[in-house]
């Protein structure tokens, strides 16, 4: 017993002595069906940070590479060198020196280890043989194409398979500069766009160019890394908040990317041999995309100072080994983090690699085992529904890539079985119908002859001659004859508020209907969400808005028309969309993306009907114009955006009261009880 008590303490005194593991400091999400950020497994873990490489240390490291020999080349910006080490942080050499190098912003390794270096503040690009050994100069380019004023401050490059160089310059908003081999300009590449907007023209309108240069998005921002793949398409991020923040460009210069989640301003970038994107940003953000742009996993954190591995200050280089390991260089931190992927991003990657491949069932049982582990990473709902489909298990598929959120692959795999289906059931459907009319033309037949009906339609008159009945029904010759029907209301009385409540009351049934209960394809809501209360007070808060501001437009302009009289003819001018909504949620739910026109024709149709109807109700109650009617309701909605304001203020200045009197009240409980 002495022994084993020995034994135990032994064991409790070793693992109380080993180091404790720090969990991963930040969290891992990718993107949900709807576009959210859900949080998943850890992708990547941070394995060691390499601040000393023997005896050397980084002072404002710029940029990062991983050359043909896998040695790490960075660009020791504030010691005015390139320093060579390897994977494992063990120092090789150093290239260059301050003789011949002011700021060494950016590098790249050629196939022949030429090294390339970018120095900002020289004002030229130099390349070196393996050796150390400068080669050559590639200065400002003398072409009058590429401008006098133009600014040749090269910060990162690349250099593609045919030895033409691609340049990114500070504060170049032409594109990249691109180099030959022998040193000519060959142009301005991938330029990037800015946003134009009513408020951006009139500022290039009035404002000099020395104002319009320093305001965002009048001027395309420069292009601040950039990388290039083995395909020979060149990879650029910038310091943008859009899509441009990440593109892909062809040998034309055209983006041939299009991610569908990014952060804002990126400031490195890198792809590795199996196509995979990472980007990283100003917050501390690393975001990994497939070849075709689907966001894979967010990860990372700022360092706020307590300096823990896996946590960033400003990322200015990036490498993505072939084996997924990723090298993060932090110029702030002066330092070469290392992470490497865990196991579940393992199998999110051998899935993937299946699947590119074409071995659609072999794909299918890492893409499960990733669902067993989180059922929410839609990306491999998305990834089992293709090798589903096409294995032509459709209903699966269909399925699958609803939990995924993939609308185009839901419209195919909708498309097959709805083919399937019309194939299985055309006939039946076909003497169904033949038998309906054969049947009504028999009923109708024995009624001429009996009259057995005649109960039946007795009852009907009976409710159609209710005035409750009668004044609904009344909405439908708005339809047919608008004249005659605004008549009705104004001078015949054949409508009341109650009637219009009622059409309004059935036009948010069918709105609420189709917000929620339209085809996956074309819902524009979350399944599972709804905000009854809110459609409630947008429907009829924004009817009744547009009522009383019209009301008080015509009153001024001298109409007829009493505030009831627009309340119904308002209410009743939305027939066409009454009639239009069951139609568009039943083409909802059998139509795929390619019959997408349809619901489009329904749409323009109802709402066109809907305005031509509304321009004619107040014409005919007003007693106006065509001309004096479009004016009248440019007033109208002039008053609801001035209403809209006023209404925004007010809210405003009572949130502002609230927060006032509940600061009082809690200083003086606060006060009251301290005296307590």
């Amino acid at each position: 017993m002495k022994r084993i008590a020995a034994f135990l303490l032994a064991a409790l005194l070793l693992v109380c002595a080993l180091p404790a593991q720090a969990a991963t400091p930040y969290r891992t999400f990718t993107l949900g069906v709807d576009g959210d950020l859900v949080e998943t497994q850890t992708a990547y873990e941070p394995v060691r940070a390499m601040t000393r490489f023997g005896e050397e240390t980084l002072k404002n490291p710029a940029d990062l590479r991983m050359g043909p020999d896998g040695n790490l080349y960075i660009a020791d910006t504030g010691n005015k060198r390139i320093l060579v080490v390897t994977p494992e942080g063990e120092f090789v050499k150093e290239i260059g020196s301050k003789k011949t190098l002011k700021s060494p912003n950016g590098v790249f390794v050629a196939d022949n280890l030429d090294v390339y270096v970018a120095d900002e503040n020289g004002r030229t690009v130099v390349i070196y043989d393996q050796d150390g050994q400068v080669i050559r100069e590639v200065e400002r380019p003398t072409h009058p194409l590429f401008g006098e004023g133009s600014p040749y401050k090269p910060t990162k490059l690349v250099l593609d398979k045919r030895g033409n160089l691609y340049i990114a310059s500070t504060g170049s908003t032409n594109g990249i500069i691109q180099i030959s081999p022998n040193g000519d300009f060959l142009g301005y590449y991938g330029a990037n766009t800015s946003t134009v907007s009513l408020l951006t023209a009139l500022k290039k309108t009035f404002f000099s160019q020395e104002q319009l240069s320093t305001m965002a998005g009048i001027v395309p921002t420069s292009v601040k890394n950039l990388t290039i793949d083995e395909k020979g398409m060149v990879y650029t991020v910038s310091q943008s908040n859009d899509t441009s923040t990440l593109r892909r460009l062809n040998v034309a210069g055209k983006d041939t990317l299009t991610p569908d989640w990014w952060y804002e301003m990126n400031t490195a970038v890198a792809v590795n041999s199996s196509g995979a994107i990472f980007t990283a940003n100003a917050n501390g953000y690393i975001m990994e995309y497939t070849s075709e742009g689907d966001a894979l996993f967010i990860f990372g954190a700022f360092d706020y100072g307590d300096q823990r591995i896996g946590t960033f200050k400003s990322v200015t280089g990036l490498v993505a080994a072939d084996d997924y390991t990723l090298y993060v260089l932090d110029e702030i931190l002066g330092s070469i983090q290392v992470l490497r992927p865990t196991e579940f991003t393992d199998l999110v990657h051998s899935a993937f690699h299946l699947f590119q491949e074409g071995k659609y069932a072999a794909s299918k049982e890492p893409w499960t085992e990733v669902l067993r582990m989180n059922s929410l990473f839609t990306y491999a709902s998305t990834g089992l529904g293709e090798a589903l489909y096409r294995e032509g298990n459709f209903e699966e598929a269909l399925e699958a890539y609803r939990n995924g959120g993939s609308l185009q692959g839901y419209s195919d795999a909708f498309w097959e079985l709805r083919s399937d289906w019309l194939h299985k059931n055309l006939a039946t459907i076909l003497m169904t119908i033949v038998a309906v009319v054969i049947l009504w033309q028999v009923i109708k037949f024995v009624n001429r002859k009996t009259g057995f009906l005649k109960p039946v339609i007795r009852l009907k008159e009976k409710v159609a001659a209710l005035k409750p009945v009668r004044q609904v029904g009344w909405a439908f010759m708005m339809l047919r004859n608008p004249f005659d029907c605004c008549y009705g209301i104004k001078r015949e009385k054949r409508a009341s508020c109650w009637s219009a409540l009622v059409v309004l009351l059935v036009f948010f049934i069918l709105f609420v209907v189709n917000k929620y209960f339209s085809g996956f394809l074309f819902r524009s809501v979350p399944e599972g969400y709804y905000e009854l209360l809110n459609d409630f007070f947008t429907v009829f808060g924004v009817f009744l808005m547009l009522v009383i501001c019209c009301y008080l437009v015509c009153t001024i302009k001298e109409g007829e028309a009493t505030f009831k009289d627009i309340f119904i003819g308002g209410a009743y001018a939305l027939m066409p969309m009454v009639l239009a909504m069951p139609i568009q949620l039943v083409m909802t739910n059998v139509l795929t993306f390619n019959e997408q026109f349809f619901i489009t024709v329904v749409q323009v149709v109802a709402y066109g009907w809907t305005g031509l109807l509304i321009v004619l109700m107040l014409m005919y109650l007003n007693d106006y114009s065509f001309w004096q009617t479009i004016k009248i309701i440019v007033l109208m909605l002039f008053t609801v955006l001035i209403m809209t304001a006023l209404i925004f203020v007010v809210y405003v200045l009572i949130s502002q009261l609230v927060d006032f009197i509940a600061s009082i009240y809690g200083e003086v409980v606060y006060r009251f009880v301290k005296k307590v």
